[in-house]
Order: structure tokens, then sequence, then C-alpha cells
């Protein structure tokens, strides 16, 4: 098969990202021609991306291309040809949500409002979910009117049934959504979590306000145990949280180690009791919970957005409530003490992951449903079982 992927910014170091590289290798591993599509482009992309700066061009270029299916994972301003095989995975709430963010910034807290255009006015406004900033402001909700208008159209791949439903209840058609949950490698061989020394607990992510690191710094320094926070990620919020580092007196409990490549990440992982997943929006899914899921690491992680629908309560990990800081620091301290519930859960989480959220298991589904979509005609709707 021909297959086209789409990103806006395929060198990017997000969720998004590693995602899209992650399945196209394994599709060219498969033998299929992979063809990498990038609305902004540098020297360095991945596979020599092609520039693809308006969708007429991405639509023209993938045709002259002979591609077969062309697999959109950002938004698109003009729909594509009737005649062309076009997917979406939807990474985000961009289908139902101006700002894409579902977080109220003033507040620090998710937002659990469903859309009207004068309450997301007022959240950008007053709330600061998005910017305020006119153009900024007319083309979030420019984006989401081009995604009502497109999304209607196509076959739409969602990853966490927290986004499945919301795309449900703002009126897109049902049969035409499927949730398929994101993937994250494999892992042949896991330690247990290590009992000697200071328990060390593991964030990966970026370092911005939504991630919820200042409420994970201001419970760690509830915690009454010996224990040693690894934080793994940048962002605008870096030098904020070196100072609070310091003035919560955390310096010789939290190495702040920058970006980390997968494997390092990996490692970091494995060097932990647990993965700490703190965040304070409506994460789609989480990524980062699955990948510690496969190295057979429990989570501790809030309870917003798709995080449930892997992290189970006292199951794979233990949840909290967003800003909750006695909370979390309770959960720290709860793993730090019981090495026994710690392995337990990272356990069960590794047989949860290696049946839902690996990368075999997810290849297989994605595929099925390129194939299923390509039969299909406009009239008959779609039928790729959902992901559990």
């Amino acid at each position: 098969m021909i297959i086209g992927h789409y990103i806006h910014h395929l060198e990017g170091q997000g969720g998004v990202e590693v995602y899209l590289k992650r399945i196209a290798g394994a599709q060219q591993a498969a033998g299929h021609t992979v063809y990498y599509f990038s609305k902004y482009t540098s020297s360095s992309d991945h596979n020599s991306a092609i520039a693809a700066e308006t969708e007429a061009s991405l639509y023209e270029q993938a045709k002259r291309l002979g591609v077969e299916l062309l697999h959109l994972h950002a938004s698109v301003s003009l729909a594509p040809p009737e005649d062309f095989v076009t997917i979406r995975t939807m990474h985000g709430h961009q289908a139902y949500c101006p700002s894409g963010s579902k977080y109220l910034k003033r507040q620090g807290t998710p937002c659990d409002r469903a859309y009207s255009l004068q309450g997301c006015l007022w959240g950008h406004l007053i709330d600061h979910c998005g910017s305020i900033r006119p153009h900024r402001l007319a083309e979030n909700f420019q984006t989401l009117f081009n995604e009502k208008r497109i999304l209607a159209k196509i076959p739409v791949l969602t990853n966490s049934e927290f986004v499945t439903e919301h795309m449900i209840a703002e009126g897109y058609p049902p049969h035409l959504i499927h949730t398929l949950y994101v993937c994250a490698t494999e892992v042949a061989h896991v330690q247990e979590p290590p009992q000697i020394g200071i328990p060390h607990f593991a964030f990966l992510g970026r370092l911005v306000p939504e991630k919820g690191v200042v409420w994970l710094l201001r419970a760690l320094a509830q915690v009454k145990v010996p224990v040693h926070l690894d934080i793994a990620g940048v962002g605008n919020q870096t030098a904020t949280l070196q100072t609070m580092i310091q003035q919560l007196g955390l310096a010789d409990r939290v190495t702040l180690h920058g970006w980390l490549n997968m494997e390092a990440s990996y490692q970091l992982i494995q060097r932990s009791r647990a993965l700490i997943f703190p965040s304070v929006w409506h994460e789609p899914a989480g990524l980062v919970a699955y990948e510690a899921m496969l190295n057979a690491r429990a989570t501790i992680a809030s309870r917003v957005g798709g995080i449930p629908e892997g992290v189970l309560d006292g199951v794979t990990g233990l949840l909290v409530e967003p800003n909750d800081i006695a909370g979390l620091a309770n959960h720290i301290e709860r793993l730090a003490t019981d090495w026994a519930l710690a392995k337990q859960l990272g356990e069960n989480g590794r047989r949860m992951a290696q049946q839902s959220f690996g990368l075999q298991n997810h290849m297989q589904k994605l595929m099925q449903f390129y194939e299923q979509v390509m039969r299909s005609s406009k009239d008959q709707p779609l039928g790729l079982s959902n992901c559990s």
C-alpha cells in the first residue's frame, strides 16, 4: 500500500510526532511505501518530508505520488477531494474546543464546559483558555468551524473514548468515529522496581502549566518519607520550576534531566518506583502512561480526560483529583513505602498494555481500519471495533 501521512511540524517532539513516526516506521518495515507531508519543513526533516504549505498542494502531490490512503494527523482547512481516500486521527480536542486545550489557564483547572460560541469566547477572554489576541482568537474559532465541516465527512480515529464521546456529543456522525488507542514501543525484558536505596519517581513531559508540575512539586514538599523525583522534559516553565525547587527546599530531592530520547526515557522509567502523570488539563489519551505500563511500572495520575481508560485506580495505578496536593502526596508516600503494591500495579499494567497499547496490536487494528475504509463506499458505515 502507498500511504501518506500529513502533519504540521514533523520534527516536533510531542506525542503526535512520536506516534506518527512510530506507526509510519512499522508500515515501512512491513513493506508499505510511506510518504511524509509537512506544512513546515526544514533541512533536518525525517525521511525528507515533502513540503505541503497548502492543502491544495498536499492533495495534488499525494495524488501524483500514487498515495492510496492519506492519513491526516493535523487539521486542514480544505476538504480532501471526494475521490481521494482520506482519514484523520484526532489527537486532541480541536473538534469541539476552539483552543484545543480543554484547560482554564487562569484557574489552572480542566475545562468541563460543552462548546458554545458565547461560552468559549468568554473562556478565551476571561479564563484564558486560549489566546486573546484578535487574530489568534479568530483563528481558533475558524479552525473549529473547519473541523466541523470536514470531519463530518471523513472517517476519524480518536485516541480515547473520552474524545470519541465528546465528538459524538458535539454532533459528529457516530458511524465515522472509532477509538484506537495510541501505542507505545514494546519492551522485551523488564525488571522489577528497584528495592534498594531511596525510591525514585519519574515525570516525563513538557514543562508547561497544564502538565501539573507545579502541583507535583508542592505535593512532593509534603511527602514525609525519603523519595527522589526525576523530571525529564523542556518547556517555557523550566525557569519557574527551578526557582520553585529552591524555594520549597527540594534541591536535594529533584533532578531536572532536560529532554531525553526514547531510550533514555525508558531507562529513567526502569530506574523508578513509579511514573507520576499529574496533568491538570484533559489529556486526550496519555501515551507516557502506556509507556510506563509496558515497562511494568505503576502510574500515579490525575483523573482527567482519557487517562483513566489506561490508568485503572487500584489496578494499574493510583488516581487523584487534579490539584489535590495532599492526595498526590499520600499516593507518593503509599508507593514509596509499599514496594509490593508498586510491583503488582506495574505487572497488571504491563499485561493490560501488551493487550491494548502495544505496537503490534495497534498496527493490526490500524491496517484493518485502512482496508475497511478503502473498501467502503460513502453510504456504508465502517465497523471497526473500538479498542479496550
